[in-house]
């Protein structure tokens, strides 16, 4: 049995009288891709914030490989690969740059690492060029080659095909597969059901800040009565 990398217990997050996140628990072993969905203002991106340590709960707690990510160890950041749904980047450097940056900050001792996502994600035409300039595609290209840069144990991406090409979602749909099957532990958010369906191998519905359903896309189906619906269906009765 696959060793849990991310535990998910208990964690609420408050902002003032608003409740982001009420007593949401989930797990994700290695060898597994989970799907995060719900409607906007759930609370999906709150929970993912916390768990990879940007926002600290206010009780409860997430677990990385067993560490405390509240902690803010660096070994324990550096475990994770991470694509905000909003990235920040430093306009004034390159692709190239930014991702030598990362490459640094995770201590990635691979020198063809960086050269290896750059091809993947087709950045080498724009590799020199300030990411200030970048599209919303190529920016988006650039978070996922920054997430994935040197194979962390687990991936969280929030919102991953935003701006992708329809030849990009399927490498990226590739490229998460192969990830799972060597070992990764992948927590995704989308809107788009028809990957989720695709892709999870489990999928977590959050309505109204707490997880209201959780399952393999089949369960959610036999649980909803719609075997045979589109599954953004499924997704809709269960979110609303």
């Amino acid at each position: 049995m696959s060793d849990t990398l991310i535990s998910v217990e208990a964690v609420t997050k408050k902002y003032g009288k608003l409740v982001a996140v009420d007593g949401v628990s989930l797990n994700v072993v290695g060898g597994e891709v989970y799907a995060l969905v719900g409607a906007n203002g759930a609370g999906k991106s709150t929970l993912i914030r916390t768990l990879v340590g940007i926002t600290a709960p206010d009780s409860g707690r997430v677990l990385i490989g067993g560490d405390d990510v509240a902690r803010r160890a660096p070994a324990t950041r550096r475990r994770i690969g991470y694509l905000p749904e909003e990235l920040f980047l430093y306009e004034r450097l390159t692709g190239d740059e930014f991702l030598r940056l990362v490459a640094g900050l995770k201590e990635v001792s691979d020198e063809s690492a960086v050269e290896r996502e750059i091809d993947f994600f087709e950045l080498t035409a724009v590799r020199h060029k300030w990411a200030g300039g970048y599209s919303l595609g190529m920016r988006k290209k650039l978070g996922l080659a920054a997430a994935f840069l040197g194979a962390p144990d687990v991936l969280v991406l929030d919102e991953p095909l935003n701006g992708l090409d329809v030849e990009m979602m399927r490498k990226l749909r590739l490229r998460i597969e192969t990830e799972r099957d060597a070992g990764q532990a992948l927590l995704i958010s989308s809107h788009v059901m028809s990957f989720v369906e695709r892709v999870a191998d489990r999928v977590g519905v959050m309505r109204a800040a707490r997880l209201v359903a959780e399952g393999t896309p089949q369960q959610l189906r036999a649980q909803t009565k719609m075997t045979d619906a589109p599954f953004e269906d499924v997704f809709f009765k269960l979110a609303k």
